[in-house]
């Protein structure tokens, strides 16, 4: 359940109270508006209003901290290690990532299939997971094919 007073939103299902300011709201709209993880470089780029690079850190940090985004980290080896974000929902999404142009695609469904199979054989308890699987998007494949 959620209370939300001008701009202190309230989860009582969460132990957090936070400020949503018209720059994290902004953020957090572009997030949700993207149909790809975006980087905070990403981000950065795509901000109509003008911030600096330390803002946005900060309001990516305090998104994730208040659970409305999650990041993933990303060994790309033209990039280095980047970190990705994305809105949170109530699934998990899992991505395609190409290697050449660097863009995602969300996959519909968990290729891992069922993790109480891999609990109930180690048993381990997973509490969460994040598969990306790096590759060569087929409009990259046709580029070089056509080169």
């Amino acid at each position: 359940m959620q209370i939300v007073r001008k701009n202190l939103t309230f989860q009582l299902d969460k132990p957090i109270l936070y400020m949503m300011t018209k720059k994290r709201r902004r953020l957090l709209e572009l997030l949700q508006e993207s149909v790809q993880p975006l980087s905070a470089q990403q981000v950065y780029e795509q901000m109509e209003e003008s911030l600096d690079m330390a803002t946005v850190y900060r309001g990516l940090k305090y998104l994730e901290e208040a659970g409305e985004i999650s990041s993933f980290l990303l060994d790309c080896s033209e990039r280095g290690v980047e970190r990705y974000y994305s809105q949170s929902s109530s699934c998990h999404r899992h991505f395609l990532h190409c290697v050449s142009c660097h863009s995602f695609t969300s996959l519909n469904e968990c290729p891992l299939g069922s993790l109480e199979k891999i609990e109930k054989e180690t048993g381990f308890r997973v509490e969460e997971h994040y598969l990306t699987l790096k590759g060569t998007c087929e409009k990259c494949q046709i580029n070089v094919r056509g080169k």
